[in-house]
């Protein structure tokens, strides 16, 4: 009778799935809509991804995800789903429209166009899409060709501000400075509220030396929006320029307390403070335009400089040594090092940086008498812009707290799975934010043993986290029946409350049972690599520290850093494996050991490995994007960080602004 029951329900649920899918698709679509109204875009794909899930071939799903994605900096992702779009519903007009946007913004530009002309083929009379190529075309140079998009969109809508803003500012880069104005002023007069209008105004303002009326509009520009840092930035400029360097370094303040990452602004109050002879402040703001640019030679080139000012000689030599290193053709760096080497009495070295810095400069006259011409030769074997450009990214920021791209996060790979419990009455509450997953075997296990409330998963876990709180205790695991279950979980305890050779006795007992052999090895292994790790800690906080005073110590009196020994987690993981070649976290972990001990392209292949077998699992795409990212594989970086937050990683969408959308 049993079965019979199981078999009536099944076909109920079989005959009424279209109707059921249709319902669920509905349902999800609807959510991400509501998510994407109140700009919760992680939300919001997460809804998305049931929706295609229950409807895979409605273009809808894809293109609302695509959107959210576009929202969180993630181009590439958005990019894919406009396209899935197309392949659906090859006439949808705005999928052609957001991925011509998305190809732009990824400097794509021959395919945004191609995305623009396909849109305005199918709808040659929507002004939106004349104005998105000649947007594609101001960026490609191609200024009055530009011009003349804008021109046709104001064809078909006269009054339209974003086509006067955008056609002002290609006549701004042709030089035609009193026409932009003319555009900006009608663009404010059919949008009196737009701030882009009033600012770009009032920048224009700025180049024509109009301060009076520059400051009029940046003034009117942050009473409709106070938390603008590039207003401020600009407001900050032009007192600058009129002489009013307190007012000035007010605004540039302002801009830091907005965007803490906005080195440019930290590079300009440092110049301030340097002329003003508060040398103090002034070194504080390079350290911190050091701290943030790390490659940048203005920041280290005026930081020596101050060094010099300050007579700390040997703090300013290795300031425009590092120039030297990262630009070796800076002339100005060799002369002021050949300066600093002179007053400390290093005469050969500074005869040697004079001669260097007059050779450089006979190059330069046989070419061209310009400094500049040198970027242009290396731009081709360094990274030309990371070397000169200041992180300034001018964002508004999160103001809602929900902006997944403007996290403030360590920039670090997630931490090894583990085998341990959660809450089975709490999974959908205290574990929301928490990823766990489960393969049949713990299924099954869940299911037939009873666990006092809990659930055995894969999930990561921070033991040393001053917050963690265990769900195990002694009454609870004696509650369980199987003697088996219970070794198993007063060895996660013991892991918990790091007693870790008990811990591993417990795992170690079970290495030949059928059912959890496999669990307590992963475990064994991840306790293996914690231990290696706390040695090396505890062996470095326990040495006495020595200052050495010598110029050039002796060999023997450095101490050199001794690295984890993981050779036992890589027996253990190794061996697991053999029996175990398609359970992902054991690739995952492998992966994670192999990044530790910086086997970087095996960590790669490790990952790849783990995805092969759980095409889900996210931390497996981040912490590949990120292996990819320091090996400079910013490409597929960039496709592996996409993935992992279409599944829920929202770090991710804060790496690839912080280093694909400056």
């Amino acid at each position: 009778m049993k079965s019979l029951r199981y078999i009536i329900i099944f076909l109920f649920l079989l005959l009424g799935y279209d109707s059921y899918s249709q319902l669920n698709h509905r349902h999800y679509i609807l959510m991400g809509r509501i998510d994407l109204s109140e700009e919760d875009y992680s939300k919001a794909i997460q809804n998305f991804n049931m929706a295609i899930i229950a409807k895979p071939n409605d273009f809808e799903g894809y293109f609302l995800r695509g959107i959210a994605k576009y929202s969180l900096n993630d181009f590439t992702g958005a990019v894919n789903d406009f396209t899935k779009t197309l392949e659906i519903h090859p006439l949808y007009v705005r999928a052609y429209h957001y991925r011509g946007i998305s190809n732009d913004r990824l400097g794509n530009y021959a395919d945004a166009k191609k995305d623009y002309n396909q849109a305005i083929k199918l709808d040659p009379y929507d002004p939106e899409l004349h104005i998105a190529l000649g947007s594609t075309k101001l960026h490609l140079n191609e200024y009055q060709d530009a011009v003349a998009s804008f021109d046709t969109a104001l064809i078909i809508s006269p009054n339209n501000a974003n086509a006067y803003i955008n056609r002002g500012v290609a006549k701004r880069y042709m030089n035609q400075l009193d026409e932009a104005i003319e555009d900006l002023n009608k663009a404010v007069y059919y949008d009196f509220f737009n701030i882009e209008a009033i600012v770009r105004r009032g920048m224009i303002q700025m180049e024509r030396e109009k301060y009076k009326e520059a400051l009029a509009d940046f003034n009117n520009a942050l009473k409709m929006d106070g938390d603008n840092p590039i207003i401020y930035f600009n407001r900050g400029t032009v007192h600058l320029n009129i002489g009013d360097t307190l007012l000035a370094l007010k605004d540039y303040e302002r801009v830091n307390n907005l965007d803490e990452r906005n080195a440019l602004t930290y590079f300009n109050r440092a110049i301030i403070y340097s002329l003003l002879k508060e040398d103090d402040i002034a070194l504080a703001l390079f350290n911190k335009v050091i701290e943030i640019n790390p490659d940048n030679i203005y920041g280290y080139f005026n930081r020596g400089i101050l060094h010099y000012k300050m007579n700390e000689l040997d703090f300013a030599e290795d300031d425009f040594t590092k120039v030297i290193e990262l630009f070796p053709d800076y002339i100005d760096a060799w002369v002021n090092r050949s300066v600093v080497r002179y007053d400390k009495g290093d005469m050969n070295g500074a005869e040697a940086d004079r001669y260097k810095s007059m050779e450089i400069m006979n190059l330069i006259s046989e070419n061209e008498k310009n400094v500049d011409s040198l970027y242009k030769v290396y731009s081709s074997f360094i990274d030309h812009d990371k070397i000169i450009a200041f992180e300034s990214d001018f964002s508004n920021g999160d103001k809602g707290g929900k902006l997944a791209q403007y996290s403030s996060i360590d920039i670090k790979p997630f931490a090894n799975f583990i085998v341990a419990v959660i809450s089975f009455d709490a999974k959908d509450e205290e574990n929301k934010d928490k990823r766990y997953y489960l393969d049949a075997t713990l299924s099954h296990i869940n299911e037939n043993k009873k666990l006092g409330g809990l659930s055995l998963v894969y999930k990561k876990v921070d033991f040393f986290d001053d917050d963690y709180q265990s769900l195990l205790n002694d009454s609870i695991i004696e509650s369980v029946g199987d003697k088996k279950l219970v070794a198993f979980l007063n060895g996660v305890l013991n892991y918990e409350i790091h007693n870790y050779q008990h811990s591993e006795n417990n795992f170690r007992s079970l290495i030949d049972d059928d059912t959890v052999d496999i669990y307590s090895a992963i475990n064994i292994a991840s306790l293996q690599k914690e231990k290696a790790e706390l040695f090396v800690y505890n062996q470095d906080y326990n040495d006495p520290i020595m200052i050495n005073y010598k110029k050039n110590p002796d060999k023997n009196t450095v101490k050199k850093q001794e690295k984890p020994d993981y050779g036992q987690a890589l027996e253990t993981l190794t061996s697991v494996l053999e029996k175990n070649k398609s359970n992902p976290f054991i690739w995952y972990n492998l992966g994670n050991l192999h990044l530790q001990m910086q086997e970087f392209q095996k960590a790669v292949d490790d990952y790849t490995e783990a995805i092969k077998y759980e095409k889900n699992l996210a931390e497996a795409y981040y912490n590949r994007g990120l292996t990819l990212l320091y090996l400079g594989e910013k490409e597929l970086a960039n496709s592996d960080l996409s993935k992992a937050g279409e599944l829920g990683i929202k770090e991710a969408y804060a790496v690839m602004k912080r280093f694909y959308n400056n």
